[in-house]
C-alpha cells in the first residue's frame, strides 16, 4: 500500500506515527515521572523545577547547535537520532529506579538533548511537509493522541501503582521502538536545503518588514510555555497531592482525554470562523481557576481538568497550527528562513519555561499554599493574554 504513496505522503504518515507516539512517551515522562519524583521526594517539588530548568536550558542549547546542520545538511536522521536518544534515556531511568533522585540534574539535561534531537528537526520536517495544511494535521494527530491517552493513562498509572515504575518503563522502551519505526518512512527533500542558516538575517527581516503576525506568534509560543507546560506539572502535582495515588492520576488523565476528544470532534470545524467558542472557553477555564483559589480539594481539582480538557485543548491546538501556518504563509520564510523560524520560536518556548520552572522553584522553598495559588493567578493572566492573542490572529 506504501508503494503507491508520494515520499510527502510517507513523510507525513512517518511524522504522524512518530508524534503522535512521542505524545504518549511525553505524556509517560511529563506526568508519571513528574509524579515519580513528587512522591520519591515526600511531596517535594523544588526538584521537579530544577529537573526541568536545567532540561530547558540544555533543549535551548541543542537546538542552536544543530540549527546549521538542519538546514544545510539533513533532517531524518537527526530526528532518527532524537527517538534513539529518548529509548535510552526511559533505559536509564528504568535502571536507576528511585535513585533517580540522586541524578536529577544530570537527567534533566539529558532529557533536554533528547528533545532538542527530536524537535530541531520534527518542527522543520512539518513545516515542509504539512505547513500549508498544518491545522488538519495538527487536529488529527490530537485526536488520535488523545485516543491512545484514553488507554495508557490507566495502564501506566495502574501498572505503576501493582508493580514498578521502572516495569513499565520498558513496556515504554517497545513504544520508542515503534516510533523508530514510523520514522523510517521519513526521507530528507534535498530541495529543502537551498539556502545558508542566516538567524540574523530573518530577525533583521522581521523588523524591517514589521512582520506583526509573526511577532504575535512568537508571543503565543512564549505563552505556551505556561500554559501548555508548566500547568501541567501543576496540574499534576495538584491531582497526586489530592488523591496520593497514581491509579487516580492515570484515571483522571484517562477521562479528562475522552472529553478533549469529544471536545475537538465537536469544535475543531468552528474555531477558524467562530471566535465566540475562544472566548466562551477562556471564561469557563478562569472560571475553573478561581474555584482552585478559593480551595484546593478534589472537587475543584476535577473541576478545572474538566474545563481545561474541553476548552483549553481548544487552544493548544490552535496555537500550534498557527507556528506552521504563520510561517508558510509567508514566502520569504518558507523559503528561505523555516529554520531559523523555529529556532526564535524554540528561544522564546524555553526561554518562557525556564522563567516559569525558576517561579515554581521559588514557591517550593516558601512551601506556602498562599504562594502556590499567587502562581495561579499568574497563569490565569497567561491564559487571558494567550486567548485574546489567538483570536486577534484568527480575526484576520
Amino acid at each position: 500500500m506504501l508503494k503507491n504513496l508520494t515520499q510527502k505522503q510517507k513523510n507525513k504518515i512517518g511524522l504522524m506515527g512518530a508524534t503522535i507516539l512521542n505524545n504518549i512517551l511525553y505524556m509517560f515522562l511529563n506526568t508519571f515521572l513528574v509524579a515519580y519524583f513528587f512522591t520519591l521526594t515526600n511531596y517535594n517539588y523544588k526538584i521537579i523545577s530544577i529537573y526541568y530548568i536545567f532540561s530547558f536550558f540544555a533543549l535551548n542549547i541543542t537546538f542552536c547547535l544543530l540549527a546549521k546542520v538542519i538546514k544545510e545538511k539533513c533532517r531524518a536522521p537527526i530526528f532518527r537520532m532524537g527517538i534513539a536518544l529518548h529509548t535510552i534515556y526511559i533505559l536509564v531511568i528504568a535502571l536507576l529506579k528511585d535513585k533517580i533522585v540522586d541524578f536529577y540534574i544530570p537527567l534533566g539535561i539529558f532529557y533536554g538533548l533528547v528533545q532538542g534531537f527530536f524537535w530541531s528537526a520534527g518542527h522543520i520536517l512539518i513545516n515542509i511537509n504539512a505547513g500549508d495544511d498544518s491545522k488538519n494535521f495538527i487536529s488529527l494527530k490530537s485526536i488520535l493522541s488523545k485516543s491512545l491517552k484514553v488507554l495508557f493513562p490507566f495502564l501506566f498509572g495502574a501498572s505503576i501503582e501493582l508493580t514498578s515504575f521502572s516495569s513499565v518503563a520498558l513496556v515504554v522502551v517497545i513504544l520508542s521502538i515503534i516510533q523508530f519505526l514510523f520514522s523510517l518512512l521519513i526521507q530528507d527533500d534535498k530541495k529543502s536545503n537551498t539556502s545558508k542558516y542566516n538567524l540574523l538575517g530573518y530577525i533583521r527581516y522581521l523588523i524591517k518588514n514589521r512582520a506583526y503576525e509573526m511577532k504575535d506568534c512568537y508571543k503565543i509560543v512564549a505563552l505556551d510555555a505556561i500554559i501548555n507546560y508548566l500547568l501541567e506539572t501543576i496540574v499534576t502535582i495538584l491531582i497526586v497531592m489530592t488523591f496520593k495515588t497514581n491509579i487516580s492520576l492515570g484515571t483522571l488523565t484517562t477521562v479528562f482525554s475522552l472529553l478533549s476528544i469529544l471536545s475537538l470532534f465537536i469544535f475543531q470545524k468552528m474555531i477558524k470562523n467562530n471566535t465566540n467558542i475562544l472566548k466562551f472557553g477562556t471564561i469557563f477555564v478562569l472560571l475553573g481557576m478561581f474555584f482552585l483559589l478559593i480551595a484546593i480539594n478534589k472537587s475543584t481539582v476535577i473541576l478545572y481538568n474538566l474545563f481545561n480538557s474541553i476548552f483549553l485543548v481548544l487552544f493548544l491546538n490552535n496555537a500550534e497550527a498557527k507556528r506552521y501556518s504563520l510561517a508558510s504563509r509567508d514566502k520569504k520564510i518558507a523559503k528561505e528562513y523555516i529554520v531559523e523560524h523555529q529556532v526564535i520560536s524554540e528561544f522564546f518556548l524555553n526561554g518562557t519555561r525556564i522563567i516559569g520552572y525558576f517561579i515554581l522553584f521559588l514557591v517550593s522553598l516558601t512551601n506556602h499554599i498562599v504562594y502556590f495559588k499567587v502562581l495561579l493567578v499568574l497563569i490565569a493572566v497567561c491564559i487571558f493574554l494567550y486567548s485574546t492573542l489567538l483570536i486577534k490572529l484568527n480575526n484576520k
